[in-house]
């Protein structure tokens, strides 16, 4: 590891943790032939519309995270 990499790394984990993933995700896509997005931004965009809408209209049952995680906790250990 190079020096400017060591300080590029301290750099990245001294941003808080929106900034880090913004950073993560721009350079993941470096590493991958992203190509044309649109179709998957758009697929993810009405998946979210979707779910919004069931929120909104009751259809499903919001639950806590940290309430999930102790079910799903106490499921594993049954």
């Amino acid at each position: 590891m190079t020096p400017d990499t060591a300080t590029l790394i301290r750099d990245g984990l001294a941003l808080d943790a929106d900034q880090r993933a913004v950073v993560a995700n721009a350079l993941l896509e470096s590493l991958h032939d992203a190509g044309d997005t649109n179709d998957i931004d758009a697929a993810w965009r009405a998946e979210a519309a979707r779910r919004l809408a069931e929120v909104r209209a009751g259809d499903v049952e919001l639950v806590d995270a940290d309430e999930h995680y102790a079910r799903l906790r106490a499921s594993l250990t049954e």
